[in-house]
């Protein structure tokens, strides 16, 4: 604890995940170890837990992976769970909840710019952050110690068994995708049963996927692509749909983005209810991709990391049963090809 909190006195605004990072421990471990905050270890079932988020109206729901930071300010309203995974919409707010990938979750009240910061904080079985729930000012701050008091871990506080990140998968190489079928995995438009429900014999990555179906085309555009569409949604006042997840959730925002700024490597999104933080120099490819479906073309901007890991996911906003507009698909269609190289 005393490198932590040294660290913190040096670094304030850095992010706990990237302190974990520095310290050579998981973010679930730091959390666990810290005593410097009030932290409950928590209990599932997970589904429960996160159906009782609800009761605390107006919250920052945050999903993050190791390039992209997604923060929505919304409140939890209509919540279903189906088998492992959860459905939230309300408020502005949608997720999905992959529980199968929840192992360790934790309420933590914390000093943060002269106030009592309250979260709850869920994780995988390598300690890495899934899914986090803040409170905002008008949250309810009773019926958050009520969701602990239920919740609360009993047991002995023990150290935490980490294990590998489960989200590591060997892939096959891009000619030897002969034997994989898209339809085996059931694939959902956006692309979310891949990122945590993909069977463990398939080791197949994303743009693999996208390659092999028939569903799909593609085209390469130039790596800062997803940024450039962004640009130009928010000059244009156009209304986007910005998905950001991990192996746990999946994260996103509907509506016109406004302020956007670069800060050193970050690319940022910084509306009132609303945030981005996108580490642009993570950004190994980007693709426009488009997909016939039962509405139509979807068209979107997906970017991805080195290891084919996929970053985030732009789409123009529309409604279930409705086209995608022209504009967007023309915005799309305007973003420049790859050089090759």
């Amino acid at each position: 604890m005393a490198r932590w909190q040294a660290l913190k006195s040096e670094e304030p605004r850095l992010r706990a995940r990237d302190a974990a990072t520095r310290l050579g421990v998981s973010e679930a471990e730091l959390i666990h170890a810290r005593t410097d905050a009030e932290v409950h270890r928590l209990d599932g079932p997970w589904d429960r837990l996160s159906a009782g988020i609800f009761r605390l109206g107006p919250v920052m729901a945050l999903t993050r992976n190791d390039h992209a930071v997604h923060e929505k300010v919304g409140q939890f309203e209509q919540i279903q769970v189906l088998s492992r995974t959860g459905q939230v919409q309300g408020d502005g707010m949608q997720l999905r909840l992959f529980f199968s990938r929840w192992h360790y979750g934790f309420a933590v009240a914390e000093a943060f710019q002269n106030r009592t910061r309250r979260s709850v904080q869920f994780f995988d079985s390598a300690g890495t952050a899934v899914h986090k729930v803040y409170l905002r000012r008008r949250s309810d701050e009773r019926a958050f110690q009520a969701l602990v008091r239920e919740y609360r871990h009993t047991g002995r506080w023990q150290d935490l068994a980490v294990t590998d990140d489960p989200a590591v998968r060997y892939e096959r190489p891009d000619d030897d995708t002969e034997q994989w079928n898209p339809r085996d995995q059931g694939l959902s438009r956006d692309g979310t049963r891949d990122v945590a429900d993909t069977p463990q014999r398939w080791t197949i990555g994303r743009i693999q996927q996208l390659h092999a179906s028939p569903q799909h085309s593609l085209r390469r555009i130039q790596d800062d692509g997803f940024q450039i569409a962004l640009e130009q949604a928010a000059e244009a006042g156009m209304p986007v749909t910005l998905l950001v997840g991990n192996g746990g959730a999946l994260q996103s925002h509907t509506g016109p983005v406004r302020r956007l700024k670069q800060v050193g490597p970050w690319f940022n999104v910084l509306d009132p209810d609303f945030s981005l933080h996108l580490r642009s120099d993570g950004i190994a490819c980007a693709w426009a991709l488009q997909e016939q479906t039962c509405d139509g073309i979807v068209t979107s901007v997906e970017i991805f990391t080195a290891a084919g890991r996929r970053i985030a996911n732009l789409q123009g906003q529309r409604s279930p049963g409705e086209e995608e507009t022209s504009e967007w698909r023309a915005l799309a269609a305007s973003l420049g090809d790859c050089p090759r190289i």
